[in-house]
């Protein structure tokens, strides 16, 4: 027998009236509830692999467990003060990971705080196989990242998370005349750069992982084309996140002069920066070109403004950059949508 052979389990082919037949392995057919959906779908790839996909309803669902963040006085009668609350999650987060929970979900009513935000970060890249897959303003779904990543709602969750980064920086900027730790929000704020590198990380390894096995491009549906978009595309909107934390770093060294009309850029980024967001779902191309349009007419605006040394220039140069890579992401959306169609 070929060494390669010898771990594998054998099963004897039947032949019945010129049919083959064999057994599927008991536990794959308990895992997967065969015996209720009856149905097993498969495909034969160029490399000779044979590979087995099954219902969506039949598979187990995976372990999920909800964490509410908000502190109430039923934690004080357990004698756990508001203090302690935190660790005593994020002890109970590590609990679920080591007894197999699959995804764990931590909400608050209000909007997570930046320094819980990264504290959640922090712990969930200490848990192998961990990833934050989900987040929103007062949400954060960690899981177990599988072979069978959708590359598409990852890139979209790096969007959502560079989206909170910049509503923070506006956020902060609109209220610094009122706010004594300006400059410990502007760290937080700094520190979840790290943040956007693991997200990025975790797509460049998993495009590698589907580029050098055609299996499994095969199973997750993807051209190596796809996986080229989306390499670029990450690399951009990681970009962006560099060039947030680059003007958090500047508000912490400089007064930002007219802050009014600096605001008003600001939200004009974010107004463009939600539009690709939202055009990353369409396939649209029309739709795409008018907003690179619109990005190259408020580039060649600001750059006038800044070659005649406006007092916030500094401020002015990433703000530019930021809407000219979103364009740079709608000409990749629109090679992306004509590949598809050729």
């Amino acid at each position: 027998m070929n060494s390669k052979m010898q771990d594998f389990e054998q099963k004897k082919v039947q032949v019945v009236k010129g049919s083959y037949y064999i057994y599927l392995p008991k536990n794959l057919c308990t895992k997967y509830e065969i015996k209720k959906s009856k149905k097993v779908f498969m495909k034969h790839l160029e490399n000779d692999l044979l590979v087995l996909r099954f219902e969506e309803e039949s598979q187990i669902s995976p372990k999920s467990l909800n964490f509410n963040l908000d502190y109430d006085s039923k934690h004080a009668k357990n004698m756990i003060s508001e203090e302690e609350y935190v660790d005593y999650i994020l002890n109970q987060y590590l609990t679920a990971y080591i007894i197999g929970y699959d995804s764990v979900v931590f909400k608050k009513q209000t909007k997570i705080p930046m320094a819980l935000q990264n504290r959640i970060y922090k712990m969930t890249k200490r848990l192998y196989g961990m990833v934050v897959i989900s987040e929103t303003v007062n949400s954060i779904e960690v899981g177990a990242l599988l072979e069978e990543i959708d590359l598409h709602i990852f890139c979209k969750q790096l969007f959502s998370k560079i989206d909170i980064m910049i509503n923070n920086f506006i956020e902060i900027v609109e209220n610094l005349p009122d706010l004594e730790n300006y400059i410990e929000l502007l760290d937080e704020l700094i520190e979840q750069d790290d943040q956007i590198d693991e997200h990025r990380y975790a797509i460049e390894r998993h495009i590698h992982k589907i580029l050098n096995k055609p299996s499994l491009r095969q199973i997750v549906d993807i051209s190596a084309v796809e996986c080229l978009h989306y390499s670029e595309m990450t690399r951009f909107i990681e970009r962006i996140g560099d060039l947030i934390v680059k003007l958090a770093v500047f508000l912490k060294n400089q007064e930002i002069k007219e802050r009014k009309f600096i605001l008003d850029q600001l939200n004009f980024m974010l107004g463009i920066f939600d539009t690709i967001h939202d055009y990353f779902e369409q396939n649209d191309p029309i739709k795409l070109w008018k907003l690179g349009q619109k990005i190259k007419e408020y580039a060649f605006e600001m750059k006038e403004k800044i070659n005649d040394n406006h007092p916030d220039t500094k401020f002015l140069v990433p703000i530019r950059r930021i809407c000219n890579i979103c364009g740079d992401i709608a000409e990749i959306r629109i090679n992306d949508i004509l590949t598809l169609e050729v």
